[in-house]
């Protein structure tokens, strides 16, 4: 081993997993609250120290520290809609708030200002989570939301909802109606939810018109995902005896259409990918109503173009209550994120005046609006990840609840910046670590207050003079997309030595529909391949050791781990996160929002004769004759979205194989790892067993047991 590399390879480091897993506390929604001159904010966050909870906090007067919690212990305010969730609370003007309990998913309402200290109350009786609400949200004074209803048989159905104000179905605790467990599809109390619409099968984004007239949202069904083919549903009369039934009237054939808002009585403004990137348009609702109805309009039913950027107002809509833009003054004044990479603040009048405003957020979701000032959750490669106070007029941002704690000096960080290696997108993160300068570099950085993390920059003090170990983080989706962050995660392994890079491979989003939709048909091979063309790309440059590269993904990353250990030769070992490792029994055991992604995915036609000839030849499981590389492999036995039954599958292949592998099952964990112990546990496991195979000297990095008849 070159004596450069093995000392790059050994550096002791203050970060450890239990930091990492307990400085974690993301930041998820956020909303203003009370009349003008007493505003509120309140957001949601993860709380580690209580058993990962989502709890939800309040803030007067702008100041991080003087934020309270206002959600009792054990409530958690997480929605399993889709089994992402999304949308899990509101506010109302009057601080009334309405959530959805993580442990039993149904409402709850409680006012923490008229009424502090009194527990929430149930709105919905108990069902045993046969009946989930999420996408909850204020439009025109009434709060509306999705429920999604299991019958015995675990067949789903799903309407947008409204939930009546003052009602309870029960008392806190309290027992179900007698009627729920024989119709828990019907299981809320009549007075307090009432449905308002049904028909596609999947259901986003309810909104009414100020003036109660129509109801919009999106709607897609299978095989659909929300960015491939949605459209925009309206319905009249909403709530009446006199109400229709939806219509469709706006999406064309694999267009994405997504976030509806009013902007009055009859303007809609929506979300569209039509010109191949998600843009944002406007639209006569009774024009489009009448058309799609059938009858005549008065007016031509034509959009028109309300916001184009060079980037992308849209996303991929994993968690329902996603927002890209926010109707302001009145729906005169948009404010919204372009994203391509990284994100810019773009201010319209829609009248063709746009502004890109002054932001030091890189990347960022909106969240609200009120008098100038914007909640932002987002971060930078020098900030950390957060709920932030936007001001509109001067550009500041000021941090309100940072979704990352550090428990050692910014100096440890490591510098993000993003790169493209033959037209592949990344984010690399050299190893750095400040107390084992390299020749040539220069002074280390420091940290500054208010959310400012200051890494080191390229090349600085402590960062790696040659080839170092590199890990190829690959995101899950796949229509995720990694962006420059400040990160403890990534500066575990970095201030190790052990250099990191995100690659945001083809069907990644960000970067407009042709790149998104390249993945179709190539999955674990266009994304294997992108991550290929950036390990050696940077092994070409000479930052990375071309013998010691390894992969670490989950849920779909999981897949082009396993796919990139099986069919390609560059990685010295992967891990395995509640990753996809084969198919046929796959479709039949994943949860409904995404039972039929994949065939887009793989490119198989489901009704074709040589369905399963196709789908056992694409699964890695079925090529593990090929793998010649330790595996280590982590999973939640909850997980309803990847069971654990493939986690069993690949390792009863590794045995028969005689391949050596790591395998870790955490019995309260889900699709994605909550609880502090865990997230360290199975960090701390990752890391041994990359200097393990790699054969890294790390001297604070416990040993790792290796399985199967290869270990040694």
């Amino acid at each position: 081993m070159d004596s450069q590399n093995a000392v790059t390879a050994s550096w002791a480091s203050p970060i450890t997993a239990e930091h990492v897993a307990a400085g974690a506390r993301p930041v998820s929604r956020a909303r203003f609250a009370g009349p003008p001159g007493a505003t509120r904010v309140y957001y949601s966050q993860r709380i580690p120290t209580e058993a990962s909870r989502i709890g939800i906090f309040a803030n007067d007067s702008g100041v991080a520290e003087d934020a309270v919690s206002v959600l009792p212990a054990p409530y958690s305010a997480y929605s399993r809609v889709h089994e992402y969730g999304g949308g899990a609370w509101a506010v109302a003007a009057d601080h009334t708030i309405t959530f959805v309990n993580a442990a039993d998913q149904r409402l709850y309402r409680f006012n923490p200002v008229t009424d502090p200290g009194t527990p929430p109350v149930a709105l919905t009786p108990e069902t045993d989570r046969a009946v989930r609400y999420g996408d909850l949200d204020y439009s025109a004074g009434r709060l509306l939301a999705v429920r999604e209803s299991y019958d015995a048989a675990g067949t789903v159905t799903r309407a947008i909802v409204e939930v009546a104000e003052g009602t309870t179905a029960a008392e806190p605790g309290g027992a179900a109606e007698p009627d729920a467990a024989a119709d828990p599809g019907r299981a809320s109390a009549p007075e307090a939810v009432r449905e308002l619409a049904a028909g596609p099968h999947f259901l986003a984004f309810p909104r009414i018109s100020p003036d109660h007239g129509f109801l919009s949202f999106i709607g897609w069904d299978h095989p659909d995902m929300p960015w491939d083919q949605t459209k925009l549903y309206l319905v009249a009369h909403p709530g009446t005896a006199g109400a229709s039934a939806p219509v469709a009237v706006f999406g064309r054939a694999d267009e994405s259409v997504l976030q509806p808002e009013w902007l009055s009585n009859t303007t809609l403004s929506v979300i569209a990918d039509r010109s191949g990137r998600w843009q944002l348009y406007s639209l006569s609702a009774p024009a489009f109503f009448q058309v799609a109805s059938g009858g005549f309009a008065a007016e031509p039913a034509e959009e028109s173009e309300l916001l184009v950027t060079e980037g992308e107002i849209g996303g991929p809509l994993w968690n329902l209550g996603t927002r890209w833009y926010l109707p302001v003054q009145g729906g005169n004044r948009i404010l919204a994120e372009s994203r391509f990479g990284t994100s810019q603040m773009v201010w319209t009048d829609g009248a063709g005046t746009d502004d890109v405003l002054e932001c030091d957020l890189e990347t960022f979701s909106l969240q609200d609006y009120r008098d100038g000032l914007a909640l932002v959750i987002g971060g930078s490669a020098d900030r950390i990840t957060g709920l932030y106070l936007y001001d509109v007029t001067v550009g500041s941002a000021q941090a309100l609840a940072l979704s990352l704690e550090l428990p050692v000096p910014a100096s440890y960080l490591p510098q993000g910046h993003a790169v493209e290696i033959d037209g592949v997108h990344a984010i690399v993160y050299p190893p750095h670590n400040p107390d084992h300068p390299q020749p040539g570099a220069g002074p280390a950085a420091g940290a500054a207050a208010g959310g400012n993390a200051e890494p080191a920059a390229e090349g600085t003090a402590g960062s790696a003079a040659a080839p170092a170990p590199f890990v190829a983080f690959v995101h899950g989706g796949p229509t995720s997309q990694s962006v420059p962050q400040v990160s403890l995660h990534h500066a575990y392994f970095t201030s190790r030595g052990i250099g990191v890079v995100d690659v945001n491979y083809s069907g990644s989003t960000g970067y407009g529909r042709a790149y998104r939709d390249a993945l179709r048909g190539h999955w674990g091979f266009a994304d294997v391949a992108d991550t290929v063309t950036v390990l050696q790309g940077l092994a070409r440059q000479g930052t990375a050791d071309a013998d010691r590269l390894a992969i670490s993904g989950g849920s779909a990353g999981g897949w082009t781990v396993l796919q990139a250990l099986t069919r390609t030769d560059v990685f010295a070992c992967g891990s395995d996160y509640y990753g996809v490792a084969e198919l046929s029994k796959f479709i039949t055991e994943t949860h409904d929002f995404e039972s039929q992604y994949i065939w887009r995915l793989i490119g198989v036609d489901p009704q074709a004769p040589d369905r399963e000839e196709r789908l056992a030849e694409l699964a890695p499981l079925n090529h593990l004759a090929d793998l010649d590389v330790p595996v280590a492999i982590f999973q939640g036995e909850q997980d309803p979205i990847v069971p654990p039954s493939q986690a069993h599958r690949l390792i009863a292949g590794l045995q028969d194989k005689g391949q050596v592998y790591v395998a870790e099952f955490y019995p309260n964990e889900s699709h994605g790892f909550t609880r502090v112990e865990n997230i360290a546990d199975s960090l701390r496991s990752e890391l041994g067993f990359y200097c393990r195979i790699m054969g890294l000297d790390a001297p604070d990095v416990p040993p790792v047991h290796l399985r199967g008849r290869g270990r040694s």
